[in-house]
């Protein structure tokens, strides 16, 4: 049996999400705000929004299955 036909296990990704509400000054709720936080980085990411988010993920989700397929190839 090849390697390439052996099933791997699933690979995992911890991010710390917080949402928050910012609020205007009558009182009434202006948005809802976003932040990643990367658990094996410092590094924290803010969005405006749920869209800013999703794209952020979307996009992130694909270039970390490319990275895998390119490291795969030059084995």
């Amino acid at each position: 049996m090849s390697m390439s036909s052996q099933v791997r296990p699933p690979k995992y990704h911890h991010f710390l999400l917080l949402v928050w509400e910012e609020r205007g000054a009558d009182g009434q709720r202006s948005a809802w705000r976003f932040s990643l936080q990367d658990s094996q980085k410092e590094a924290r990411v803010g969005f405006k929004d749920l869209n800013e988010l999703t794209a952020f993920l979307e996009k992130w989700m694909n270039d970390s299955s490319e990275g895998n397929s390119k490291k795969e190839m030059t084995k």
